[in-house]
């Protein structure tokens, strides 16, 4: 009992700690308490066969938990390095994303910029995704219809009026459904970086999304040449040096 109570004390003090001095990593740590006590709480009852399996080169939401110094922290995108994911597997290897900031001008040679844009393959997706024809675009389309039948009986500044309110709403319902994947994309609008040092194994329970096949995140894989590149990076980094590997083009 005297060890719980220490334990808690020193909790408590480090917490006051973070709070007088940095509100933010405060608020991140007191979430991942939360978080943390729920997976351990949870811990007996997940079943990874209830996630869909993940690709290798997919890109997933997880989150990373309160890390020492460099770690990679809390939620974070993620490249799946798996070769071969099986749905009773509990554990994914992953490689975290992060958005290019001015640091990256130089890349150290365990980072790498993600040649073709995140943000494309996010905004190809929504786009080869989006259906007019959808039950829930029923009333926007039959509005479209509507308002272009009428076109001769208003005038065009009043016509352009009506279609552009129109156009917004569509718009806005586009971003509803994959609000995910398009703030995902504005946040890598600049590049995208990962770094092959920071390769980690994580409980699937960690994932955030997607969890289903329905998500709109689901499936979306970074470039094959990228892949190859990092794969050659996590080979000569990580596992040796002493003879020259072709790198990919």
């Amino acid at each position: 009992m005297k060890k719980l109570t220490l334990l808690i004390r020193k909790y408590i003090s480090y917490a006051k700690f973070l709070a007088n001095n940095n509100t933010t990593n405060f608020e991140r740590f007191k979430s991942w308490m939360y978080t943390y006590i729920a997976y351990k709480s949870n811990e007996s009852k997940f079943n990874p066969t209830y996630l869909p399996k993940y690709d290798q080169g997919q890109i997933i939401f997880v989150d990373f938990g309160c890390g020492i110094k460099h770690e990679f922290s809390y939620p974070h995108y993620a490249i799946v390095l798996n070769t071969q994911d099986r749905k009773k597997n509990d554990l994914l290897t992953v490689l975290p994303l992060t958005s290019k900031k001015s640091k990256h001008s130089a890349l150290k040679e365990w980072e790498y910029e993600i040649a073709y844009p995140i943000k494309n393959l996010l905004v190809d997706k929504v786009i080869n995704d989006f259906n007019i024809f959808e039950t829930k675009y029923i009333k926007l389309r039959n509005e479209i219809i509507e308002l272009t039948k009428s076109a001769p009986e208003i005038d065009n500044d009043e016509f352009a009026r009506q279609y552009s309110k129109l156009i917004e709403s569509g718009v806005n319902e586009i971003y509803s459904a994959n609000k995910d994947i398009l703030e995902f994309s504005d946040k890598m609008s600049k590049g995208s970086i990962v770094e092959v040092n920071q390769i980690k194994t994580i409980s699937k329970s960690r994932i955030i999304f997607p969890i289903k096949k329905s998500h709109p995140l689901y499936d979306i894989k970074i470039h094959p040449n990228d892949l190859n590149i990092i794969r050659y990076k996590l080979i000569h980094h990580l596992v040796t040096d002493s003879f020259k590997i072709d790198i990919p083009q």
